[in-house]
């Protein structure tokens, strides 16, 4: 803890030499908030007052006096309540073009059938003109009531008689309550902004500064552990975003209150509705909430900059990044979203949520517990994968946008040459731009063709990748013999998989039940065809596109430049992700990571091809063939499972994921392969 504490001064130091910082850090919140809601609150209201204080000009005919009269009496009598001045000019044949020009609306009248119609003639551009079309409107109104009545009272009637039925509703929410909800989703929004504005320049300059400086190397040669280090680096960006998020939460809190004590009512805005205790009682709550997304951005932040070589390449890693962190912050800008315990678990949303839960009085504290605790996790979490690429010089002395072979020519690539991480990355993202915009529309049509059309998009975009990158596909898609005794192996490693997966799936879907019938609702569409035309679009056309992109060019491409844990932890991720789907996100994740472990240690893809098969095979019979299933495996149709079948899938699941791994790590299989393959 000394070294790092006098590593943390020597980081606070370079980072405060930094004026950008500075500013992101002091400057910005002190002047950025007090001018959204002090200034904006006086602009919006002196010019509220300046259209209201000048006089806007209704032009009509002065063949129509008789019909304007009563509206200019009406207009008198109810000058105070209404929120516009108006001067009424008459005109006739010789100047009425003339006032029609100056005029900001113009008013003619018509009568037919004893029922006058009142015509307003307005320009919606144009703010006077709106003003004065108002309050013609709201005169008009008053005007046919007071009709109305007097027709009325010569029947000797009363207004009841037109309205039988009266309607009444009342708001259980307060006003204030109201306002917090309006607004806090837009204050979350902010805060989050100017924490990941705070944590941005301090994570480029303790990582790729130092590589630009040329002290990396110096540094690595310290009597100091990668750890000490990297947490030194952390923690001196985490005390700058934490004191942004600190300082944006007192100069947001100072704004209000000042509207609230220090100027007159007729001159704030709705923001003031909040009541002061409840910006006092919610300060210690954001504060939390805001330090545990400060840590976590912070080590997101560092996560992305480390690849890069210079500030501008750090910049450009960056970009993609705020703006996720960006659109997720607007989520609590969606009235009808609130913050819940499946809300809760999603980083920057449940903090965007819970803001606004705070603000709208209507704070659980369970939920705020979890957020927090949530958002340390994920902290605790991208600290440790941030440790780990220290450790690897691939990460740490990469070659940035260097990296990206596939934007050389390919008469200068290399034969043979296997895809680094950016063309991967790259891949990855244009395969999902494609299923976006194209297999979506096919998909809105008709979804069989549109699976169609995704599942050929997931098996083109690798193969021409690894054309025009000229590389060895049989290597890098393990398009190998499998060895025997990993057929057997992977049986096992497979069945302890899909058990422990229906487990998960079980769990999930009595905590996203919404999420899960939308799955279903997918798939009842595609099982409208037959068979066998299903069959192959749901489980043979998967098994090839889907394992050659992600247990091929994924996998295959990391694990040649990355340990293998990390190579199957991201390739299964990025296959979880594809799915989009919160209900299929961890089981699909589990199968991936079982379908890489499984190319990793048989070197072949075939058999993952074969157990994807199956996979979707079996899905396909439970939902075309229930009967079938149920007589074999009953737990696929069952829409409760009790407690000793759950317990029961789970050990056997455990037992059979244990004896693959056994098998495929045993000596003396891979002995007699070896043997074999020799021979």
């Amino acid at each position: 803890m000394k070294k790092i504490g006098i590593l943390v001064k020597k980081e606070m130091t370079e980072i405060l030499r930094d004026k950008k910082t500075l500013i992101m850090m002091l400057v910005m919140p002190m002047i950025l908030y007090p001018a959204m809601l002090i200034g904006v609150s006086f602009g919006v209201t002196m010019l509220m007052e300046s259209q209201t204080q000048e006089s806007q000009i209704v032009g009509y005919s002065l063949e129509n006096e008789a019909y304007m009269e009563p509206i200019k009496a009406l207009y008198e009598k109810e000058k105070e309540e209404l929120e516009s001045e108006i001067a009424f000019q008459g005109a006739d044949q010789s100047n009425e073009e003339a006032v029609r020009q100056e005029a900001d609306v113009w008013v003619s009248f018509t009568e037919k059938e004893g029922n006058i119609q009142i015509q307003v003639d307005y320009t919606s551009t144009n703010m006077d003109s709106n003003y004065a079309e108002d309050t013609m409107q709201e005169l008009a109104e008053l005007y046919r009531d007071e009709i109305m009545a007097r027709n009325l009272e010569k029947k000797g009637l009363t207004e009841d008689f037109l309205y039988p039925v009266v309607y009444e509703s009342v708001d259980s929410v307060s006003e204030s309550e109201s306002v917090g909800m309006y607004y806090g989703g837009t204050i979350g929004m902010v805060l989050i902004s100017m924490i990941m504005l705070g944590a941005f320049y301090p994570a480029v300059d303790v990582t790729t500064g130092e590589k630009e400086r040329g002290t990396l190397e110096t540094l690595l040669t310290l009597p100091v552990t990668n750890f000490q280090m990297i947490m030194s680096k952390f923690i001196a960006v985490s005390i700058v975003a934490c004191v942004t998020a600190t300082v944006s939460l007192l100069a947001i809190g100072g704004s209000v209150l000042f509207l609230m004590l220090g100027v007159p009512e007729d001159m704030t805005s709705e923001v003031t509705q909040f009541p002061l205790e409840t910006i006092l009682s919610s300060i210690p709550v954001l504060l939390f909430a805001l330090i545990a997304t400060a840590l976590f951005v912070t080590a997101l932040s560092m996560c992305f900059c480390v690849f890069a070589k210079s500030s501008k390449e750090a910049n450009n890693y960056m970009t993609p990044i705020m703006l996720v962190i960006m659109i997720l912050s607007m989520v609590g800008m969606i009235p009808t979203i609130e913050l819940n315990y499946t809300y809760a678990i999603i980083p920057i949303v449940n903090v965007s949520l819970l803001i606004k839960q705070v603000l709208s009085q209507h704070l659980d504290l369970s939920l705020a517990l979890i957020t927090v605790g949530v958002n340390l996790g994920y902290s605790v979490l991208t600290i440790w994968i941030l440790a780990k690429m220290y450790d690897s010089e691939d990460i740490m002395f990469s070659d940035g946008f260097r990296s990206f072979r596939l934007f050389q020519k390919r008469s200068d690539i290399k034969k043979g040459t296997i895809p680094a991480t950016g063309d991967v990355v790259i891949c990855l993202v244009v395969v999902f731009m494609l299923i976006v915009y194209i297999g979506s529309i096919f998909s809105a049509r008709d979804v069989f063709v549109g699976t169609i059309v995704t599942q050929l998009i997931i098996l083109t975009t690798p193969l021409l990748l690894t054309w025009y990158m000229k590389t060895d596909k049989k290597e890098l898609f393990s398009l190998k013999a499998p060895k025997r005794y990993m057929i057997p192996a992977s049986a096992f490693l497979y069945i302890g998989c899909f058990l422990l997966e229906l487990v998960v799936v079980y769990g999930l879907t009595k905590v996203f039940p919404q999420s899960t019938e939308n799955l279903n609702m997918a798939f009842e569409e595609l099982m409208n065809h037959s068979f066998l035309a299903v069959v192959f679009v749901v489980a043979v056309m998967p098994a090839i596109g889907e394992e050659l992109l992600f247990r091929g060019l994924t996998f295959g491409s990391l694990n040649s430049k990355y340990k293998a844990v990390w190579a199957i932890l991201v390739s299964s991720l990025v296959f979880g992700l594809y799915h989009g789907s919160v209900v299929k996100l961890l089981p699909t994740s589990m199968l991936g990571a079982c379908f890489a472990y499984i190319v990793y240690k048989g070197g072949s893809i075939y058999i993952t091809m074969s157990l994807h098969f199956l996979n979707n095979f079996i899905s396909v019979v439970s939902m075309k063939k229930p009967e079938l299933i149920e007589n074999v495996l009953p737990v696929l149709v069952k829409e409760e499972l009790s407690s000793i079948e759950l317990v029961a899938m789970t050990t056997i699941g455990a037992i059979a994921l244990v004896a693959g791994i056994l098998l495929m790590n045993n000596k003396k299989n891979v002995k007699v392969e070896n043997k074999v393959l020799t021979e």
